[in-house]
């Protein structure tokens, strides 16, 4: 008990990590047909809304439209985010160039969230083509075509409430006193290695995850009723956490080393179970430096990895 109230102190002294704290994200979309993405609404609204929700450092766009200078960012150029946004409601550069791009950004650590338009078009130009789709990155089955609503529609059946994703998250709603709104996915399938944490109130999947916890796929459109007041989410609901959850979530999916629990938070069960762990040395969670032992260069590692937080 005295090492464990020892540990605690160490663990106030550090006090805990910042939660998605420090990130820096990218919106990466084709948006619309701008020459002007920084100042075009359809980008700058996801943009403010994320900025809006405190959880990022830096929120910066990155146009992929054929049109008007938008351009298929490199890698080098992605891996200065933590994670990225993606969408289309217009062609991009080069849909195969992006989808290699974007795969590898994923291999090499980052976080991706792709959202309607890019994971339901029929359109091949406004897809992630390339390696993202010939080597299956996917969640939802491409292509299957969107559906919208003329009516309010709501956030249905939270199958994993406690889910990173969904924290915060109380409510969440199309703003359609017309034909448009609710834009979700056509199928209700997810691919075999995916699972579903949120649905619309038919069923529609609204937030999937899958194995690799660098990927989510959302079955919203990002931009807001504040761009048009006859649909797209509510802004006065909570879809800019929604969007700022996920991209935090597959952020701490490449980085968190500290969350041995895989809930998405590096906190007190986390530090206790490495406690534990370093006590009965067990190197299948203490060897931190992965020279086959548990010493204290492995504690003193750990204690590092959670004071960075997730």
């Amino acid at each position: 008990m005295g090492t464990r109230f020892a540990a605690l102190g160490i663990m106030l002294l550090l006090g805990g990590p910042a939660l998605g704290q420090g990130l820096d994200v990218a919106i990466v979309a084709a948006a619309t047909n701008t020459a002007d993405e920084q100042n075009n609404p359809r980008f700058t609204d996801p943009r403010d809304k994320l900025v809006s929700t405190g959880l990022f450092d830096s929120v910066t766009i990155i146009s992929t439209t054929r049109f008007g200078g938008g351009h298929t960012p490199t890698l080098e150029e992605l891996l200065q985010y933590d994670s990225i946004l993606i969408w289309s409601n217009d062609s991009h550069d080069d849909s195969v160039g992006l989808g290699n791009v974007v795969a590898d950004y994923v291999d090499a650590g980052g976080g991706v969230v792709h959202a309607v338009f890019g994971n339901t078009s029929t359109n091949p130009d406004r897809q992630l083509l390339g390696r993202w789709n010939d080597e299956q990155y996917f969640l939802i089955p491409p292509a299957s075509n969107w559906q919208g609503a003329d009516r309010r529609w709501e956030m249905g059946e939270v199958i994993e409430p406690d889910h990173p994703i969904m924290e915060g998250v109380e409510e969440f709603a199309s703003f359609a006193e017309n034909a448009w709104g609710a834009f979700r996915p056509n199928t209700r399938d997810v691919m075999p290695w995916a699972r579903k944490i949120a649905l619309w109130e038919d069923d529609a999947s609204l937030v999937v995850v899958g194995d690799n916890p660098r990927v989510v796929e959302l079955g919203m459109h990002p931009v807001s009723s504040a761009v048009n007041a006859l649909g797209y989410w509510d802004e006065s609901t909570d879809g800019a956490l929604l969007m700022g959850n996920a991209l935090v979530y597959v952020a701490g999916g490449q980085s968190c080393a500290a969350d041995l629990d895989g809930d998405g938070d590096a906190d007190a069960d986390d530090f206790f179970g490495y406690l534990d762990a370093f006590a009965a040395g067990d190197s299948a969670v203490c060897d931190v430096d992965g020279d086959g032992d548990c010493d204290a260069d492995d504690f003193f590692g750990y204690l590092d990895q959670f004071a960075a937080g997730c």
